[in-house]
């Protein structure tokens, strides 16, 4: 079989055989009720994933199927609780002219480059020189600056694919810049940092792609403790960063998960903490769930059971804009009161250009 003779998931029908390649994301072994053993494989592709079961050979089967590998996978899709399932029967190592890399690895939806020039946007627009010089130095540092720009998120919660630690990054970060501007308390260019740099030390907690996984050190102290690690020992080359910018923009980093139970080594304890805490909750909570719903809801739009959310999601409907199914026609303009002259002092000065950012769009 060749790459052209590719098999995507999201193409998969019940009653389908199947003979393809796919990337091993997971797989475990259990124990049937005769004491037999079967294996839990989750297929992946660029289209999505798929559970999959071996309940023949699953002791020969189970070093083709290693978690992190490419695998030739031989079966038929069959149907378990409303969603698809397929039941692999034969499983081989594929020869390197059989698959394209670009088929089996997610990337975000979003234009990497695009992003990378928002992210720069934002970076470059930030009114503290210290901030911003600091922030500047860590995107560009020899360990950070192409990884930062590829490697995904997570390994499953959100953002799981490529390009999807930035793009997580630019969204809570574009996040930060309304929420700042709508609450004159916080310091904007402190959550602003703490934004675009929260998940900074995933870039040495996780290996990179195909295979995503915790590293040792990932493991041993967790991306939290090691980007707060990062930006104390960059700002100790930067001489005359301030002290005290330096520990609130570390303690952002450290108390951004919220809880010691999520993993975080403290609680929030300035405001712009708190707000980036759930700002970053916000976002990675949207798009896990909107993948989700993408890639496994039944057709009247339910999801299946979303084990790290503890419970089933129904996609939202596409609703009428009115009543009859029309578009609503746009409201009246105001009046202005009486005796009163709101026209521009100067008719003929040209209008401000509008600022996307004041104007609520995040992108």
């Amino acid at each position: 079989m060749s790459a052209e003779d590719k098999i995507f998931i999201s193409d998969l029908q019940t009653g389908q055989e199947v003979d393809s390649v796919f990337l091993v994301l997971s797989l475990s072994r259990g124990r049937t009720s005769r004491g037999g053993q079967y294996l839990n494989v989750e297929l992946g592709d660029k289209s999505g994933r798929i559970q999959a079961k071996v309940w023949d050979g699953a002791e020969a089967l189970a070093p083709v199927l290693a978690e992190g590998r490419l695998a030739s996978v031989r079966g038929y899709v069959d149907s378990y609780r409303g969603l698809p399932q397929m039941v692999i029967r034969e499983a081989s190592v594929p020869p390197p002219d059989s698959f394209d890399w670009a088929d089996y690895l997610r990337a975000s939806a979003r234009p990497a480059e695009k992003m990378k020039a928002e992210l720069w946007e934002m970076v470059d627009g930030m009114r503290d020189a210290d901030f911003r010089g600091l922030v500047s130095a860590a995107l560009r540092h020899e360990s950070v600056a192409e990884k930062f720009y590829m490697m995904p998120a997570a390994k499953s919660m959100h953002h799981a694919y490529l390009h999807g630690l930035l793009e997580h990054s630019v969204s809570v970060a574009g996040l930060a810049r309304l929420v700042a501007a709508h609450y004159p308390a916080l310091n904007g260019d402190l959550l602003l940092a703490g934004a675009i740099l929260h998940d900074l030390g995933k870039v040495w907690e996780f290996s990179p792609p195909p295979k995503v996984d915790y590293t040792t050190l990932g493991r041993l102290k967790g991306h939290l403790v090691m980007g707060a690690e990062f930006l104390e020992r960059l700002a100790g080359g930067m001489p005359g960063f301030p002290a005290e910018k330096l520990e609130l923009l570390v303690h952002l980093i450290l108390s951004h998960h919220g809880e010691p139970e999520f993993g975080a080594p403290v609680r929030p304890q300035i405001l712009e903490a708190v707000v980036l805490h759930h700002l970053d909750n916000v976002d990675a909570k949207i798009e896990a769930i909107s993948s989700f719903l993408a890639a496994e809801s039944d057709a009247e739009g339910w999801s299946g059971y979303h084990r790290l959310m503890g419970g089933h999601f129904l996609r939202t409907p596409d609703f009428p804009a009115g009543e009859s199914g029309e578009a609503s026609p746009p409201p009246e303009p105001e009046k202005p009161l009486a005796g009163v002259d709101d026209s521009p002092e100067d008719s003929d000065a040209p209008a401000e250009e509008a600022d996307p950012f004041e104007a609520g769009r995040l992108f």
